[in-house]
């Protein structure tokens, strides 16, 4: 019964998510400048990190958008009110670039503002959308980020979804839509109905772990509005490879990014990454949770706070098994018991795969202990085998 029943859903998220307009089934991967160079961006930079994915494994294993952020447009709009690149940072313009992408099996994405003078300063969209929507598909661009930047009042629900849909109507062209509005105005309940395939529900991450901690914090309420049959909630870009974060906080990072079916964008100057942190980025067995066509993310199942131990589980199901994070917040290691009846709602003898050392631990019954977990730290785990007691989720309930 389980059997078809988990078939049922996978069916039902693949029609579902071809009949909305969607047409994305998994996350999507990629590179972002902003975090590591901000402003200072230029066609050289980019073609170099495009070739760091395209030939070092980071394509293989999925990543593909190469989104440029602020810092690639031109101070003004041409005379006929169209964006344009800045010509001394992008020479070429920015079809050349995308041309670049998918010679080499990439996928060029782009940021765009809302206002007339814009976060950045650049000649913003909110009067100019369906002129835009049209420019980024004349560029072949695929991927935009739209920001909610001195809209001018404007409701952000009406923002450039409809512009993107008529400007692609009837072309073999889809454009992945990004709605960045840092969860002031709950983008995660609307966002879909917009035409958004992924929402920011916070703030902009900081490569330091009170900006990551925060983040995790704030998702804990959102889990159930990014699947597969409605887009993805996104806590901003991966900070992995920036060394001032420890690298076991850069684990527990990828873990629930990956877990929490978040876009997988890395931040990081790739060219400084190291050999230990790309080592985790390119982890086939992490990546295999985030792009799991079942699509659905993990939820926070238990909590223990106290001055030294506190701690969480987060547990959600697979198309083929079911994950886990055991998650230490506190300050010194301690073991973390998982309880297969209790926080996944599974019986019987379970396999253990540990997902961040790609190592069976070996079958278990009734309970798993993760043992000496690092401060800031997770036991990531895959179940393999047991049963299914029902079909209800142990997600605790913070509505």
């Amino acid at each position: 019964m389980i059997t078809w029943i988990l078939i049922f859903i996978i069916a039902f998220t693949r029609f579902t998510t071809s009949q909305n307009g969607l047409g994305y089934k998994t996350p999507p991967m990629g590179w972002n400048p902003y975090n590591a160079f901000h402003y200072n961006i230029n066609e050289t930079l980019i073609k170099q990190h495009a070739d760091i994915i395209a030939k070092q494994g980071y394509l293989d294993v999925g990543f593909r958008y190469i989104n440029l952020d602020d810092g690639w447009q031109a101070s003004a709009r041409t005379a006929d009110n169209k964006l344009s690149p800045d010509s001394s940072k992008f020479p070429s313009g920015i079809k050349d670039l995308a041309d670049y992408m998918h010679k080499n099996g990439l996928l060029l994405g782009i940021y765009s503002d809302a206002g007339t003078q814009t976060c950045g300063g650049f000649p913003g969209s909110l009067d100019h959308e369906d002129t835009d929507a049209q420019t980024f598909v004349d560029w072949d661009v695929d991927y935009l980020k739209y920001a909610n930047c001195n809209e001018q009042g404007k409701p952000e629900q009406e923002h450039n979804g409809n512009a993107l849909n008529s400007a692609t109507a009837g072309k073999n062209k889809t454009i992945f839509y990004n709605i960045c509005e840092w969860g002031t105005s709950d983008s995660w309940l609307w966002g879909p109905d917009v035409g958004g395939n992924s929402w920011r529900t916070t703030a902009d991450i900081i490569a330091f772990w009170p900006s990551i901690i925060s983040i995790i914090n704030s998702e804990v309420r959102l889990t159930e509005y990014g699947n597969s049959r409605r887009g993805w909630n996104d806590p901003d870009v991966l900070v992995l490879g920036f060394d001032r974060i420890p690298y076991e906080e850069q684990v527990t990072h990828y873990a629930f990014w990956a877990a929490m079916k978040a876009p997988l964008i890395l931040g990081s100057d790739l060219t400084k990454v190291t050999d230990e942190a790309k080592k985790l980025i390119l982890n086939k067995d992490i990546i295999s949770v985030n792009q799991d066509p079942l699509g659905l993310s993990v939820c926070q199942v238990y909590y223990r706070t106290d001055n030294k131990s506190s701690f969480d589980i987060w547990t959600g199901p697979l198309n083929d098994g079911y994950v886990a994070i055991l998650f230490n917040r506190g300050i010194e290691p301690i073991s973390i018991t998982l309880d297969f009846k209790e926080h996944c709602h599974l019986n019987g003898s379970i396999e253990v795969y540990d997902l961040v050392k790609q190592q069976p631990y070996g079958d278990y019954t009734n309970n798993y202990t993760a043992v000496n977990i690092p401060e800031h730290g997770v036991e990531f785990i895959k179940l393999i085998g047991g049963n299914r007691i029902d079909d209800d989720r142990p997600c605790l309930n913070y509505s």
